[in-house]
């Protein structure tokens, strides 16, 4: 929340995040609706709408005494966007009224009065107004505003075209506020979804080891009585020798399928830690930029720039559902119940890639170049080779050198069966003699000048084991380092 949203709002305890979120829509759309008054005034006196100069000083101050009397609890949230509606369409109504009445440019304005009651308040709320607005309408068509208003007030030349599409521009605003924030919103939900199923597993699996353990020590102390009973029963040796020998053969048969489970459920567990990693990973750089993004939308005025915001609002948004749709695809895959791999163009892959790392690629002056003439496709597992591409180019951007500009050479190809993707860089290299042992394991750095948690060459090994396959390093200090991921193509 911006410190003007909490100057306004209320000192309110135990309050939902829902009414928290009607209350930061109250205060945007009541500044927005500020801003657009004082711009409508200083337009009229290019226009000569005389009764829009004075309908907006009036218009002003009522959305202050709103934001204030909700400031210090005079009104209730209910009250007060009741209220906010009731100005908007009062703006509208006179508006109307001093630009031709049914005939006029604003007048068509009055069917968005119901969806901010919808936004702001309930489906009975957007009733009540929609009903007013439609009697506002029929009203228009018998008055004729010239009998009781001073003609210098009325507006009738063709600027009034302009003054409604600044209200028209004021409403988009607003509805798209309200649509970013409920996306936001539902996003946020997703996730928390997804966070307390990989808990719930977790779990689930301790649940596992713990019986598997209990298990094992029962075995023991069955191996200890058979012994001793051995040795009590020596006139029945032969008869205890085979009952013994078909106890170890059980025994050595339960000891593999022991081992076997435990094995699958440490595969397992790794699978769902490195899922859970690499859904923060992949998630964090488009919700950042449509965080980014709705931000500028809020307090952009220009038409061109609203339009260039929101194209890449879009394409953000679309980013991300295809990382969730990549992640749901991982889920899947352990569950055996889709198609695990697919085709893929890698200069298209590159693109999206590009695109999730913009701004590392802007403010370093990055330069890539890119070969994948020898390999131009892949069959795999899409979200695994995007994490693997996208953890190397951002590690060889990160780790550049502070003397020259970074260029990242990106190449693909195959050796024998398995397919390689390699990255090379002109950084500042690694120090394989002191840390070679240590570069692929979870949470290792090696550089402190640069921030960073030590998981994505973690990521890289266990997505290329996954694949079938491994990844290797070469580096020179001071000159650059080349990663090499190969894996298996799937068939």
């Amino acid at each position: 929340m911006s410190p003007v949203e909490r100057y306004f709002s209320p000192p309110l305890s135990n309050t939902t995040d829902k009414v928290a979120r009607l209350i930061s829509l109250q205060i945007k759309f009541s500044l927005i609706s500020i801003g657009f008054a004082i711009g409508y005034f200083i337009s009229s006196y290019f226009t000569g709408f005389v009764m829009a100069r004075y309908l907006m000083v009036v218009s002003t101050a009522l959305f202050l005494i709103q934001l204030f009397g909700f400031k210090f609890q005079l009104f209730s949230l209910r009250v007060t966007s009741h209220s906010f509606v009731f100005i908007c369409w009062l703006i509208v109504l006179v508006l109307s009224v001093a630009s031709g009445g049914i005939h006029s440019f604003v007048l068509p304005w009055i069917s968005l009065i119901p969806i901010l009651g919808l936004v702001l308040l309930s489906k009975k709320a957007t009733w009540l107004w929609g009903a007013l607005g439609f009697i506002t309408v029929v009203v228009f068509t018998q008055v004729d505003a010239s009998q009781f208003i001073p003609t210098k007030l009325l507006m009738t030349s063709n600027n009034l075209l302009t003054a409604s599409l600044h209200i028209g521009l004021q409403f988009i605003i607003l509805t798209l506020t309200y649509i970013f924030d409920r996306q936001q919103n539902a996003l946020i939900e997703k996730i928390e979804q997804q966070n307390e199923k990989l808990i719930i597993s977790k779990e689930e699996i301790a649940a596992q080891n713990e019986e598997l353990v209990q298990s094992q020590e029962e075995l023991a102390s069955q191996r200890d009585t058979v012994e001793e009973q051995n040795h009590k029963l020596e006139e029945a040796r032969k008869v205890i020798e085979v009952q013994h020998q078909i106890l170890l053969e059980k025994n050595e048969g339960l000891e593999i399928e022991i081992s076997k489970r435990t094995k699958e459920l440490v595969d397992y567990n790794q699978q769902l830690e490195q899922f859970a990693f690499m859904s923060s990973h992949n998630l964090r750089a488009p919700i950042a930029r449509i965080l980014g993004l709705g931000n500028l939308l809020e307090i952009m005025t220009d038409e061109a720039d609203v339009l260039k915001v929101k194209q890449n609002l879009i394409a953000s948004a679309r980013e991300l559902d295809r990382v969730v749709k990549d992640l749901n695809t991982i889920l899947e895959i352990r569950k055996n119940t889709i198609s695990s791999v697919q085709q893929i163009d890698l200069a298209e892959e590159l693109n999206l890639i590009k695109l999730n790392l913009e701004k590392d690629i802007l403010e370093t002056d990055t330069t890539l170049v890119v070969d994948f003439s020898d390999a131009p496709t892949i069959r795999t597992v899409r979200p695994y080779l995007d994490s693997i591409a996208i953890n190397l180019i951002s590690n060889a951007i990160k780790y550049r050198h502070p003397d020259r500009k970074p260029v990242v050479e990106v190449k693909s190809g195959f050796r024998g069966d398995l397919f390689f993707l390699e990255v090379k860089d002109n950084g500042v290299g690694i120090d394989l003699d002191t840390y070679g042992q240590k570069i692929f394991t979870l949470y290792s750095r090696f550089h402190n000048h640069v921030e960073g948690k030590g998981l994505g060459l973690y990521l890289v090994k266990t997505q290329c084991e996954a694949l079938g396959g491994n990844v290797t390093v070469t580096s020179n200090l001071q000159i650059g380092t080349t990663f090499t991921a190969s894996f298996k193509p799937s068939t």
